[in-house]
């Protein structure tokens, strides 16, 4: 596709800096993976790895990382930083099987035909007892807008009815579908007020939002990214 061919210029992405992560962005990925507890044996796969900030965090803590991505030049700077990289193909996800898939910003990419396809392979390439974790713009919300609507690759909106059908297809079970989980602690102590004040009026909000229109809607509705954990029974 034509457009990904400045896509990671439009992104700054610095070839020199792939693999790399912020100590907010390891943050993140503790506090969305700490309830899969996940052991040090376990191998994990990226699916439309980008800039590599998860693979890199992964690495640092010592898991088997792998990785696909649809972008040939992002493949290739993943090899020469010494990630295990390949690009994706039309015949599943290789021959190895994973203790955790995940798809950080990746999904809203594809059709609603490409995620059937995609999950489909993703059970293929479970264990038993394995999870698949994704992140993306909360269809469902006004506050998702600007994360879905601000990238011209973006092509699909989920919102939380369509999980229900996507895991059904897939035939794995919904472990969770909310928000993602927010960093409130910072080493500067006025940050982590202001912090920890928006984490709870936003629960306050999302509170009074059920209760008067949605009783029986189960994500986090002011949340801007929604996060789906599935499990291959």
């Amino acid at each position: 596709m034509p457009v990904y061919d400045d896509y990671s210029s439009w992104k700054n992405w610095d070839p020199n800096r792939f693999g790399c992560f912020t100590s907010k962005e390891s943050k993140r990925f503790h506090l969305e993976l700490k309830s899969l507890k996940l052991k040090p044996t376990d191998h994990i796969l990226e699916i439309g790895f980008g800039h590599g900030h998860f693979m890199g965090w992964a690495k640092s803590r010592n898991y088997k990382i792998d990785g696909i991505e649809k972008n040939s030049h992002l493949v290739e700077i993943a090899i020469q930083k010494g990630f295990s990289a390949t690009s994706t193909s039309g015949e599943g996800y290789g021959h190895e099987k994973y203790n955790l898939i995940a798809a950080w910003d990746v999904l809203e990419h594809m059709s609603h035909d490409e995620i059937e396809a995609a999950l489909s392979n993703v059970r293929d390439a479970l264990v038993v007892g394995g999870y698949f974790i994704a992140k993306f713009p909360n269809g469902d919300s006004p506050l998702g807008l600007m994360h879905q609507n601000g990238d011209i690759t973006h092509r699909t909106s989920i919102g939380y009815h369509k999980w229900t059908f996507f895991a059904q297809q897939a035939k794995m079970k919904i472990v969770a579908i909310r928000g993602t989980r927010k960093v409130i602690f910072y080493p500067n102590p006025f940050v982590t007020l202001i912090k920890s004040t928006h984490w709870i009026l936003q629960k306050i909000a999302q509170w009074i939002y059920r209760q008067l229109f949605l009783p029986h809607y189960k994500n986090d509705y002011f949340s801007a990214d929604t996060v789906v954990i599935l499990r291959k029974n």
